[in-house]
């Protein structure tokens, strides 16, 4: 099977708005851990970003949308340094299945970028 791409890309300062302009944005798209580490961070809104960067990539390295039956909520990722590790419950998990999930991320001060190879 050939290994599916995803690349996503956030701007900061916009998505930085969208959080201070809707504070439910977060509690709705992120799991609690999510929101937890996010927070414990120097720049939440940054970390926010970068992890929601993420799961846009791996949305479209499954070939979804957001709107295709996969709940954001429903994908855990966990920054590392330049890397992410990725939890899948519900129907992201059912649409991964067998296949692995590996996460890149960077940002810029302006950008978070991710990628996420999806493979067998």
């Amino acid at each position: 099977m050939t290994p599916e791409v995803g690349l996503d890309v956030v701007g900061l300062p916009r998505f930085a708005a969208l959080l201070a302009r809707n504070p439910e944005f977060a509690t709705h798209y992120f799991t609690a851990a999510e929101q937890s580490r996010c927070h414990a961070q120097p720049r939440p809104t940054d970390a926010f970003a970068t992890v929601f960067a993420v799961k846009e990539a791996l949305l479209k390295a499954l070939g979804l949308g957001v709107l295709d039956g996969v709940a954001l909520a429903d994908i855990d990722v966990e920054l590392g340094r330049g890397d992410a590790r990725i939890q899948l419950h519900g129907g992201a998990a059912a649409r991964l299945g067998p296949r692995t999930a590996l996460a890149s991320w960077c940002r810029d001060g302006l950008r978070a970028w991710a990628v996420v190879v999806v493979a067998v």
